[in-house]
C-alpha cells in the first residue's frame, strides 16, 4: 500500500508539472486526486502495519521489554479524512513514539471495536471491565508515562493513578492541540482532586498561529509538563523551530523540549 501510495503521489506530481501548474492549465487539477489518494493510501498502509504489530505482540502485553505508556482521550485520534490527510507522512503519535524509542516501545489502549488503529503506539485492547487493570499494570512497569492533557473522566482517573503510582520523574504531560479553556479545566481538576499545581499556559501568539495553522490565541501553547522529585511542575514549550505544515515536523520540537528528560535518564544525543 505504501509503495503504491508513493507511486500515485509521484504520478500526480508528474501530471501537475507536465500541465505547467494551474497558472498554465486547469488540467493540472487532474493531479490532485492522485496526490490526495496517495497520501490517504499511505496512511492506510501504516494503519495496517500498526494492526499487524499489535496482533504480533499479543496486544503488547506479552512483551517482556519495558514500554512507554501513552495515555490519551480517544477523541485525539485522527478519524476524519481531513485529519488523516493533514497528518502527512507521520502522525504526531508516530513522531512522539520515535523520539521516545530509547526508553522502549510506546504502547497505548486501543479504541474498542476499531478495525484499524492510528499509526503510532502499539495498541493494547481491553474490555470496559479490564482497561483500568491493564493501565495500572502497564504504568507500574513503564519507564515513562506520557499523559496527553484532557478533561475527560478517564483522563482524570489516569492522572490520579499516575500520581499515586509513579515517581514524579517518570510522568510527562503533553499539551497539544488543546484549547486554553480545556487546559485550564484540566489543571483545575488536577488541583482540586490531587492538590497538584500545574503551570499556567497562555494561548499561542498570533505569529505562531500564522506560522502554524494548528495554533492560535484560543489554543494553549503546545509543550510538555515535567515534574521534579517534589512534584513541582516545569513547563517546557515546543519551540517554533521551522515553518510547520503538518508533515514530519514535530520530531525536532519534541526532542528539544524533552532534552532534560533524556539528560535526567543519562541518554545522550537528544
Amino acid at each position: 500500500m505504501k509503495i503504491l501510495a508513493i507511486a500515485l503521489i509521484i504520478f500526480g506530481g508528474v501530471i501537475y508539472v507536465a500541465a505547467g501548474g494551474v497558472d498554465e492549465s486547469l488540467s493540472a487539477l487532474i493531479a490532485i486526486p492522485f496526490i490526495v489518494g496517495g497520501i490517504l493510501l499511505h496512511y492506510r498502509g501504516r494503519q495496517h502495519e500498526a494492526r499487524a504489530k499489535a496482533e504480533t505482540a499479543g496486544g503488547a502485553r506479552l512483551d517482556s521489554q519495558p514500554s512507554v505508556l501513552y495515555l490519551r482521550s480517544f477523541q485525539t485520534d485522527p478519524s476524519t479524512a481531513y485529519q488523516k490527510l493533514t497528518a502527512g507522512w507521520t502522525t504526531e503519535e508516530e513522531e512522539l513514539r520515535n523520539v521516545l524509542r530509547p526508553f522502549g516501545d510506546m504502547v497505548a489502549i486501543g479504541q474498542p471495536g476499531e478495525r484499524l488503529p492510528v499509526p503510532g503506539a502499539t495498541r493494547m485492547y481491553a474490555s470496559q471491565s479490564e482497561w483500568k487493570r491493564v493501565v495500572l499494570e502497564s504504568m507500574q512497569s513503564a519507564p515513562l508515562v506520557v499523559l496527553r492533557a484532557g478533561s475527560s473522566p478517564g483522563m482524570l482517573w489516569e492522572m490520579g493513578q499516575a500520581i499515586r503510582t509513579l515517581q514524579p520523574e517518570r510522568l510527562l504531560i503533553l499539551v497539544l492541540n488543546l484549547k486554553v479553556q480545556e487546559y485550564n479545566l484540566f489543571a483545575n481538576q488536577v488541583k482540586d482532586s490531587f492538590r497538584l499545581q500545574l503551570p499556567m499556559i497562555e494561548g499561542s501568539s498570533v505569529i505562531r498561529a500564522v506560522i502554524d495553522r494548528r495554533e492560535g490565541p484560543s489554543k494553549a501553547k503546545p509543550g510538555f509538563i515535567l515534574f521534579e522529585s517534589d512534584w513541582s511542575a516545569i513547563y517546557r514549550p515546543l519551540p517554533a523551530t521551522v515553518i510547520r505544515t503538518g508533515y514530519n515536523d514535530f520530531a525536532k520540537a519534541f526532542s528539544i523540549a524533552l532534552r532534560p528528560v533524556f539528560e535526567r535518564h543519562g541518554i545522550s544525543g537528544h
